[in-house]
Protein backbone atom coordinates (compact mmCIF):
# COMPACT_ATOMS: atom_id res chain seq x y z
CA UNK A 1 0.00 0.00 0.00
CA UNK A 2 1.49 3.32 -0.84
CA UNK A 3 2.65 5.60 1.81
CA UNK A 4 0.90 9.01 2.15
CA UNK A 5 2.22 11.93 1.79
CA UNK A 6 0.74 13.16 5.42
CA UNK A 7 2.72 10.10 6.57
CA UNK A 8 5.73 11.02 5.46
CA UNK A 9 5.54 14.51 7.30
CA UNK A 10 4.19 13.19 10.49
CA UNK A 11 7.34 10.81 10.47
CA UNK A 12 10.09 12.51 8.74
CA UNK A 13 9.29 16.24 8.94
CA UNK A 14 8.71 18.91 6.86
CA UNK A 15 11.66 20.04 5.43
CA UNK A 16 13.02 16.33 4.77
CA UNK A 17 9.48 15.78 2.93
CA UNK A 18 10.44 18.95 0.54
CA UNK A 19 13.87 18.11 0.20
CA UNK A 20 13.02 14.44 -1.14
CA UNK A 21 10.39 15.46 -3.72
CA UNK A 22 12.65 18.07 -4.93
CA UNK A 23 15.26 15.90 -5.91
CA UNK A 24 16.11 15.88 -9.55
CA UNK A 25 14.78 12.16 -11.23
CA UNK A 26 17.82 11.08 -13.73
CA UNK A 27 16.34 8.99 -16.86
CA UNK A 28 18.06 5.88 -16.80
CA UNK A 29 20.09 5.83 -20.21
CA UNK A 30 18.57 4.65 -23.46
CA UNK A 31 18.96 0.92 -24.30
CA UNK A 32 20.48 1.04 -27.87
CA UNK A 33 21.16 -3.15 -28.48
CA UNK A 34 22.05 -5.99 -26.56
CA UNK A 35 24.88 -8.42 -26.77
CA UNK A 36 24.27 -11.55 -29.25
CA UNK A 37 27.59 -12.98 -28.91
CA UNK A 38 30.65 -12.62 -26.65
CA UNK A 39 34.46 -13.86 -26.68
CA UNK A 40 36.84 -13.62 -23.57
CA UNK A 41 37.68 -10.36 -21.29
CA UNK A 42 35.25 -7.05 -22.47
CA UNK A 43 33.78 -4.20 -20.97
CA UNK A 44 31.41 -1.05 -21.13
CA UNK A 45 31.29 1.85 -19.17
CA UNK A 46 28.92 5.22 -19.45
CA UNK A 47 30.61 8.06 -18.91
CA UNK A 48 31.16 8.73 -15.20
CA UNK A 49 29.76 5.12 -14.50
CA UNK A 50 31.84 2.01 -13.44
CA UNK A 51 32.69 -0.79 -15.98
CA UNK A 52 30.27 -3.65 -16.78
CA UNK A 53 31.85 -6.93 -17.56
CA UNK A 54 29.76 -7.86 -20.97
CA UNK A 55 27.72 -11.69 -21.46
CA UNK A 56 25.50 -12.68 -23.89
CA UNK A 57 22.42 -10.93 -23.51
CA UNK A 58 23.72 -7.53 -21.74
CA UNK A 59 21.64 -4.41 -22.46
CA UNK A 60 24.09 -1.74 -24.83
CA UNK A 61 23.45 1.65 -23.88
CA UNK A 62 23.72 5.16 -25.54
CA UNK A 63 26.99 6.67 -24.46
CA UNK A 64 28.55 3.29 -23.28
CA UNK A 65 32.09 2.98 -24.29
CA UNK A 66 33.05 -0.49 -24.90
CA UNK A 67 36.27 -2.09 -24.65
CA UNK A 68 37.60 -5.61 -25.96
CA UNK A 69 40.96 -6.83 -25.02
CA UNK A 70 43.45 -9.23 -26.94
CA UNK A 71 41.62 -12.81 -28.40
CA UNK A 72 38.37 -11.15 -26.83
CA UNK A 73 35.40 -9.55 -28.70
CA UNK A 74 31.75 -9.14 -28.61
CA UNK A 75 28.55 -8.57 -31.51
CA UNK A 76 26.28 -5.81 -30.65
CA UNK A 77 22.67 -6.59 -32.42
CA UNK A 78 21.41 -3.01 -32.56
CA UNK A 79 17.61 -2.15 -31.80
CA UNK A 80 16.82 -1.51 -35.87
CA UNK A 81 18.90 -4.72 -36.93
CA UNK A 82 22.48 -3.64 -37.89
CA UNK A 83 25.19 -5.94 -36.31
CA UNK A 84 28.94 -4.47 -35.33
CA UNK A 85 31.47 -6.66 -33.97
CA UNK A 86 33.81 -5.05 -32.12
CA UNK A 87 37.40 -6.90 -32.58
CA UNK A 88 40.28 -7.42 -30.21
CA UNK A 89 42.14 -4.95 -28.51
CA UNK A 90 39.41 -2.04 -29.69
CA UNK A 91 38.21 0.78 -28.18
CA UNK A 92 34.53 2.24 -29.75
CA UNK A 93 31.75 4.12 -28.60
CA UNK A 94 28.10 5.01 -29.02
CA UNK A 95 27.87 8.54 -29.12
CA UNK A 96 23.90 8.35 -30.18
CA UNK A 97 21.42 6.29 -31.40
CA UNK A 98 17.79 6.78 -32.46
CA UNK A 99 16.11 4.27 -34.50
CA UNK A 100 12.83 5.35 -32.91
CA UNK A 101 11.89 9.19 -34.42
CA UNK A 102 11.07 9.99 -37.78
CA UNK A 103 14.91 11.25 -38.46
CA UNK A 104 16.75 8.07 -37.54
CA UNK A 105 20.53 8.54 -36.90
CA UNK A 106 23.65 6.57 -35.68
CA UNK A 107 26.91 8.27 -34.80
CA UNK A 108 29.61 5.75 -33.50
CA UNK A 109 32.76 6.52 -33.20
CA UNK A 110 36.41 3.61 -33.04
CA UNK A 111 39.22 5.03 -31.66
CA UNK A 112 41.20 1.83 -31.93
CA UNK A 113 41.60 -1.26 -33.01
CA UNK A 114 38.59 -2.38 -35.43
CA UNK A 115 34.56 -3.09 -36.41
CA UNK A 116 32.71 -5.06 -38.48
CA UNK A 117 29.28 -3.33 -39.35
CA UNK A 118 26.24 -5.06 -41.00
CA UNK A 119 23.70 -2.03 -41.50
CA UNK A 120 19.71 -1.94 -40.61
CA UNK A 121 16.93 0.08 -40.69
CA UNK A 122 18.80 3.20 -40.17
CA UNK A 123 20.77 3.22 -43.17
CA UNK A 124 17.93 1.60 -44.83
CA UNK A 125 15.99 4.97 -44.54
CA UNK A 126 18.76 7.12 -44.78
CA UNK A 127 22.49 5.34 -45.43
CA UNK A 128 24.13 8.44 -44.64
CA UNK A 129 22.19 9.17 -41.55
CA UNK A 130 24.56 6.06 -40.44
CA UNK A 131 28.07 7.10 -39.51
CA UNK A 132 31.41 5.56 -37.92
CA UNK A 133 33.95 8.00 -37.11
CA UNK A 134 37.88 7.60 -36.70
CA UNK A 135 40.27 10.25 -36.15
CA UNK A 136 41.06 10.19 -40.12
CA UNK A 137 37.84 10.22 -41.20
CA UNK A 138 33.93 9.63 -41.09
CA UNK A 139 32.53 6.36 -42.62
CA UNK A 140 28.98 5.40 -43.85
CA UNK A 141 27.26 3.56 -46.13
CA UNK A 142 25.81 4.82 -49.18
CA UNK A 143 23.56 1.26 -49.88
CA UNK A 144 20.29 0.68 -48.01
CA UNK A 145 22.00 -2.75 -46.58
CA UNK A 146 25.81 -2.47 -46.17
CA UNK A 147 28.69 -4.56 -44.64
CA UNK A 148 31.81 -3.47 -44.41
CA UNK A 149 34.89 -3.33 -41.73
CA UNK A 150 36.57 -0.43 -40.35
CA UNK A 151 39.68 -0.72 -38.68
CA UNK A 152 42.87 2.12 -37.42
CA UNK A 153 45.97 0.54 -38.44
CA UNK A 154 48.33 0.04 -35.76
CA UNK A 155 52.09 -0.57 -36.00
CA UNK A 156 51.57 -4.60 -36.78
CA UNK A 157 49.07 -2.94 -39.42
CA UNK A 158 51.79 -0.71 -41.14
CA UNK A 159 54.43 -3.13 -40.80
CA UNK A 160 52.51 -5.95 -42.85
CA UNK A 161 52.05 -3.38 -45.03
CA UNK A 162 55.51 -2.25 -45.84
CA UNK A 163 56.44 -5.41 -46.38
CA UNK A 164 53.74 -6.53 -48.48
CA UNK A 165 54.66 -3.19 -50.37
CA UNK A 166 58.07 -4.34 -50.66
CA UNK A 167 57.24 -7.82 -51.89
CA UNK A 168 54.62 -6.44 -54.08
CA UNK A 169 54.11 -8.78 -57.46
CA UNK A 170 51.75 -8.13 -60.51
CA UNK A 171 49.67 -10.39 -61.41
CA UNK A 172 46.44 -10.51 -63.85
CA UNK A 173 44.24 -9.48 -61.04
CA UNK A 174 46.58 -6.41 -60.32
CA UNK A 175 45.05 -2.86 -61.44
CA UNK A 176 45.73 -1.96 -64.99
CA UNK A 177 44.62 1.84 -64.76
CA UNK A 178 43.87 4.42 -62.66
CA UNK A 179 41.47 7.50 -63.82
CA UNK A 180 43.34 10.74 -63.79
CA UNK A 181 40.95 12.48 -65.47
CA UNK A 182 37.33 12.48 -65.19
CA UNK A 183 34.08 14.61 -65.86
CA UNK A 184 30.53 13.24 -65.78
CA UNK A 185 29.35 9.79 -64.99
CA UNK A 186 31.45 6.70 -66.30
CA UNK A 187 31.37 3.39 -64.77
CA UNK A 188 32.92 0.11 -65.25
CA UNK A 189 31.51 -3.62 -64.64
CA UNK A 190 34.03 -6.59 -64.59
CA UNK A 191 32.82 -8.95 -67.57
CA UNK A 192 34.39 -12.05 -65.64
CA UNK A 193 32.54 -12.07 -63.05
CA UNK A 194 29.20 -13.26 -63.16
CA UNK A 195 28.10 -11.62 -60.18
CA UNK A 196 29.70 -8.19 -60.75
CA UNK A 197 27.88 -4.94 -60.19
CA UNK A 198 28.29 -1.52 -62.04
CA UNK A 199 30.75 0.56 -60.21
CA UNK A 200 31.09 4.23 -60.64
CA UNK A 201 34.46 5.87 -61.68
CA UNK A 202 35.83 8.62 -60.31
CA UNK A 203 39.68 10.62 -59.50
CA UNK A 204 41.88 7.05 -58.65
CA UNK A 205 39.69 4.74 -59.02
CA UNK A 206 41.25 1.58 -60.56
CA UNK A 207 40.45 -0.34 -63.55
CA UNK A 208 40.93 -4.26 -63.93
CA UNK A 209 41.65 -6.99 -66.63
CA UNK A 210 38.01 -7.56 -68.11
CA UNK A 211 36.79 -4.52 -67.32
CA UNK A 212 34.26 -2.68 -69.28
CA UNK A 213 33.76 0.94 -69.56
CA UNK A 214 30.40 3.25 -70.05
CA UNK A 215 30.89 6.97 -70.26
CA UNK A 216 27.23 8.99 -70.40
CA UNK A 217 26.72 12.24 -72.12
CA UNK A 218 29.13 14.56 -71.57
CA UNK A 219 31.16 12.49 -69.92
CA UNK A 220 34.71 11.27 -70.31
CA UNK A 221 37.36 9.25 -68.11
CA UNK A 222 41.36 9.56 -68.65
CA UNK A 223 43.13 6.57 -68.00
CA UNK A 224 46.93 5.99 -67.36
CA UNK A 225 48.22 2.18 -67.26
CA UNK A 226 51.47 1.06 -66.15
CA UNK A 227 53.57 1.27 -69.33
CA UNK A 228 52.59 4.88 -69.65
CA UNK A 229 49.67 4.07 -71.95
CA UNK A 230 47.05 7.05 -71.88
CA UNK A 231 43.43 6.67 -73.12
CA UNK A 232 40.36 9.41 -72.95
CA UNK A 233 37.27 7.39 -73.19
CA UNK A 234 34.94 10.07 -74.79
CA UNK A 235 31.03 10.70 -74.19
CA UNK A 236 28.39 8.07 -74.93
CA UNK A 237 31.22 5.22 -75.58
CA UNK A 238 31.55 1.69 -74.20
CA UNK A 239 35.63 0.46 -74.12
CA UNK A 240 36.48 -3.30 -72.73
CA UNK A 241 39.89 -4.37 -71.19
CA UNK A 242 40.22 -7.05 -72.84
CA UNK A 243 43.43 -7.94 -72.00
CA UNK A 244 46.31 -6.12 -69.79
CA UNK A 245 49.61 -7.82 -69.58
CA UNK A 246 52.34 -5.93 -67.67
CA UNK A 247 55.33 -6.93 -66.03
CA UNK A 248 53.84 -10.38 -65.23
CA UNK A 249 55.99 -13.04 -64.52
CA UNK A 250 55.69 -15.78 -67.59
CA UNK A 251 54.15 -13.77 -69.58
CA UNK A 252 54.95 -11.36 -73.00
CA UNK A 253 53.55 -7.67 -72.21
CA UNK A 254 50.51 -6.70 -74.37
CA UNK A 255 47.66 -4.53 -74.51
CA UNK A 256 44.24 -5.72 -76.45
CA UNK A 257 41.24 -3.16 -76.20
CA UNK A 258 38.14 -2.85 -77.93
CA UNK A 259 35.87 0.32 -78.91
CA UNK A 260 32.59 -1.01 -79.13
CA UNK A 261 30.85 2.31 -79.92
CA UNK A 262 31.64 5.76 -79.46
CA UNK A 263 35.27 7.71 -79.66
CA UNK A 264 38.70 7.35 -77.87
CA UNK A 265 42.04 9.03 -78.16
CA UNK A 266 45.11 7.24 -77.20
CA UNK A 267 48.99 7.76 -76.84
CA UNK A 268 51.08 4.63 -76.71
CA UNK A 269 53.11 3.53 -73.88
CA UNK A 270 56.18 1.19 -73.90
CA UNK A 271 54.62 -1.85 -74.75
CA UNK A 272 53.35 -0.64 -77.71
CA UNK A 273 56.48 1.38 -77.89
CA UNK A 274 58.96 -1.83 -77.57
CA UNK A 275 57.23 -4.55 -79.00
CA UNK A 276 54.46 -2.92 -81.95
CA UNK A 277 52.52 -5.97 -82.43
CA UNK A 278 52.37 -6.07 -78.53
CA UNK A 279 49.41 -3.41 -78.86
CA UNK A 280 45.65 -3.52 -80.54
CA UNK A 281 42.49 -2.06 -80.60
CA UNK A 282 39.69 -3.96 -81.54
CA UNK A 283 36.88 -1.99 -83.18
CA UNK A 284 33.76 -3.81 -84.74
CA UNK A 285 34.81 -2.46 -88.43
CA UNK A 286 38.27 -2.69 -88.17
CA UNK A 287 41.68 -3.66 -85.58
CA UNK A 288 43.95 -0.83 -84.76
CA UNK A 289 47.95 -0.89 -84.75
CA UNK A 290 50.46 1.04 -83.80
CA UNK A 291 54.18 2.18 -84.40
CA UNK A 292 54.75 4.45 -81.57
CA UNK A 293 51.57 6.66 -82.38
CA UNK A 294 49.09 9.05 -80.96
CA UNK A 295 44.84 8.68 -82.43
CA UNK A 296 41.43 9.05 -82.67
CA UNK A 297 38.73 6.65 -83.34
CA UNK A 298 35.28 6.61 -83.15
CA UNK A 299 32.88 4.03 -84.36
CA UNK A 300 28.94 3.47 -84.36
CA UNK A 301 29.52 -0.43 -84.94
CA UNK A 302 29.20 0.13 -88.61
CA UNK A 303 31.33 3.12 -89.65
CA UNK A 304 35.01 3.65 -88.60
CA UNK A 305 36.67 7.28 -88.38
CA UNK A 306 40.50 7.51 -87.52
CA UNK A 307 43.29 9.62 -87.29
CA UNK A 308 46.44 9.60 -86.23
CA UNK A 309 48.25 13.06 -84.45
CA UNK A 310 51.55 11.69 -83.71
CA UNK A 311 53.75 9.10 -85.40
CA UNK A 312 52.10 6.19 -87.22
CA UNK A 313 49.17 3.79 -86.82
CA UNK A 314 47.28 1.32 -89.25
CA UNK A 315 44.05 0.19 -90.22
CA UNK A 316 43.24 -3.91 -90.88
CA UNK A 317 40.22 -5.80 -91.34
CA UNK A 318 38.76 -8.10 -94.49
CA UNK A 319 40.00 -5.54 -97.31
CA UNK A 320 43.45 -5.77 -96.23
CA UNK A 321 46.07 -3.70 -93.91
CA UNK A 322 46.25 0.00 -94.29
CA UNK A 323 48.66 2.72 -92.90
CA UNK A 324 47.26 6.00 -91.58
CA UNK A 325 50.39 8.47 -91.17
CA UNK A 326 50.96 11.53 -89.20
CA UNK A 327 48.62 14.07 -90.19
CA UNK A 328 46.17 11.62 -91.70
CA UNK A 329 42.58 10.72 -91.13
CA UNK A 330 40.73 7.92 -92.27
CA UNK A 331 36.77 6.67 -93.24
CA UNK A 332 35.70 3.12 -93.21
CA UNK A 333 32.38 1.68 -93.78
CA UNK A 334 31.53 -1.89 -92.69
CA UNK A 335 34.08 -4.37 -91.87
CA UNK A 336 34.74 -4.98 -96.04
CA UNK A 337 35.59 -1.66 -96.36
CA UNK A 338 38.60 0.46 -98.02
CA UNK A 339 39.63 3.07 -95.85
CA UNK A 340 39.44 6.61 -97.35
CA UNK A 341 42.53 7.84 -96.39
CA UNK A 342 43.41 11.61 -96.48
CA UNK A 343 45.44 14.59 -95.11
CA UNK A 344 43.61 15.60 -92.19
CA UNK A 345 42.14 19.24 -93.03
CA UNK A 346 43.67 22.17 -90.65
CA UNK A 347 39.84 22.84 -89.49
CA UNK A 348 39.02 19.83 -88.48
CA UNK A 349 36.82 19.52 -85.61
CA UNK A 350 38.62 18.20 -82.87
CA UNK A 351 36.41 16.35 -79.65
CA UNK A 352 36.21 18.02 -76.86
CA UNK A 353 38.07 15.54 -74.60
CA UNK A 354 41.11 16.39 -73.25
CA UNK A 355 44.09 14.57 -75.74
CA UNK A 356 45.72 12.06 -73.55
CA UNK A 357 49.13 13.28 -74.00
CA UNK A 358 47.67 16.65 -72.48
CA UNK A 359 48.39 14.63 -69.02
CA UNK A 360 51.29 14.98 -67.04
CA UNK A 361 50.79 12.21 -64.67
CA UNK A 362 53.89 10.52 -63.66
CA UNK A 363 52.71 6.20 -64.09
CA UNK A 364 55.95 5.46 -61.40
CA UNK A 365 53.61 7.92 -58.91
CA UNK A 366 50.33 6.53 -60.09
CA UNK A 367 51.01 2.77 -59.46
CA UNK A 368 53.03 3.42 -56.44
CA UNK A 369 52.91 0.98 -54.07
CA UNK A 370 51.58 2.63 -50.89
CA UNK A 371 50.76 0.65 -47.92
CA UNK A 372 48.61 2.13 -44.33
CA UNK A 373 50.81 3.44 -41.80
CA UNK A 374 49.70 3.19 -38.42
CA UNK A 375 46.96 5.67 -37.52
CA UNK A 376 45.35 5.21 -40.98
CA UNK A 377 41.64 4.35 -41.29
CA UNK A 378 41.27 1.45 -43.56
CA UNK A 379 38.16 0.33 -45.32
CA UNK A 380 37.08 -2.73 -46.86
CA UNK A 381 33.79 -3.07 -48.41
CA UNK A 382 32.29 -6.99 -48.69
CA UNK A 383 28.65 -6.11 -49.20
CA UNK A 384 27.00 -2.36 -50.93
CA UNK A 385 29.11 0.62 -51.10
CA UNK A 386 30.88 2.39 -48.65
CA UNK A 387 31.47 5.99 -48.64
CA UNK A 388 34.88 7.18 -46.58
CA UNK A 389 35.01 11.25 -46.11
CA UNK A 390 38.12 12.75 -44.75
CA UNK A 391 38.37 15.71 -42.24
CA UNK A 392 38.83 17.91 -45.14
CA UNK A 393 35.44 16.96 -46.95
CA UNK A 394 36.94 14.67 -49.52
CA UNK A 395 35.50 11.32 -50.10
CA UNK A 396 36.16 8.39 -52.32
CA UNK A 397 33.54 6.01 -52.58
CA UNK A 398 34.72 2.05 -51.93
CA UNK A 399 32.81 0.27 -54.23
CA UNK A 400 31.89 -3.45 -53.11
CA UNK A 401 35.00 -5.81 -53.33
CA UNK A 402 37.29 -2.91 -52.85
CA UNK A 403 39.38 -1.59 -49.71
CA UNK A 404 39.81 1.49 -49.16
CA UNK A 405 41.86 3.91 -46.51
CA UNK A 406 42.05 7.43 -45.53
CA UNK A 407 45.73 9.05 -43.81
CA UNK A 408 46.22 11.98 -41.58
CA UNK A 409 47.03 13.91 -44.29
CA UNK A 410 43.94 13.50 -46.22
CA UNK A 411 44.75 11.32 -48.65
CA UNK A 412 42.31 9.11 -50.02
CA UNK A 413 42.34 5.51 -52.12
CA UNK A 414 40.56 2.51 -52.92
CA UNK A 415 41.49 -0.74 -54.19
CA UNK A 416 40.12 -4.54 -55.31
CA UNK A 417 40.54 -6.36 -52.53
CA UNK A 418 40.92 -10.38 -52.78
CA UNK A 419 38.75 -12.93 -52.03
CA UNK A 420 39.14 -13.64 -48.10
CA UNK A 421 37.24 -11.89 -45.51
CA UNK A 422 39.30 -10.71 -41.97
CA UNK A 423 37.26 -13.60 -40.12
CA UNK A 424 35.96 -15.65 -43.25
CA UNK A 425 39.53 -16.81 -44.92
CA UNK A 426 37.07 -19.12 -47.64
CA UNK A 427 35.45 -15.86 -48.64
CA UNK A 428 32.04 -17.09 -48.16
CA UNK A 429 29.53 -16.83 -45.37
CA UNK A 430 28.82 -13.70 -42.98
CA UNK A 431 30.92 -12.06 -40.66
CA UNK A 432 28.37 -12.67 -38.14
CA UNK A 433 27.58 -16.21 -37.53
CA UNK A 434 28.13 -16.58 -33.75
CA UNK A 435 29.68 -20.11 -34.27
CA UNK A 436 32.51 -18.72 -36.75
CA UNK A 437 33.97 -15.87 -35.03
CA UNK A 438 37.30 -16.64 -33.91
CA UNK A 439 38.46 -13.66 -35.56
CA UNK A 440 42.23 -14.32 -34.38
CA UNK A 441 44.71 -12.76 -36.25
CA UNK A 442 42.38 -9.53 -37.05
CA UNK A 443 44.03 -8.76 -40.54
CA UNK A 444 41.39 -7.14 -43.13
Amino acid sequence: MPIQITQLVKSYGLWLFLLTVALPVYAAPLVVGHISFVKGSNAAQQPGGAPRILGKDTEIFQGDNIQTTERSFVIVEFTDGAKITVRPNSNFSIDHYDSQSANKTAQLVLHQGGVNTSTGDIAKAHPENFQIKTPTSTVKPESEKAEFTVRICDKDCEDKGKEEAANAVRTEQSVVARVVDIKGEVSAINRADKNAKERPLSLGKPVYNADSIRSEKDSYALLVFPDGEKVTLQANSELDIKQYDYQIKGKKDQVLLRLTTGGLRALTGSIGKNNHDAFALDTPVATIGIRGTGTDTSTDGVNLDHSTWQGLSFLHNEAGEFDVPEGSSSSTFGQNGIPQIYPTPPNAPQPSEPRPDTNKSDPRKVFEEKSAAKGDTVVKSTSGNTAVENNKGEKTTVNEGETGSANSNGEITSEQSDNTTADNPSGSGSSFDDADNSLEGCTI
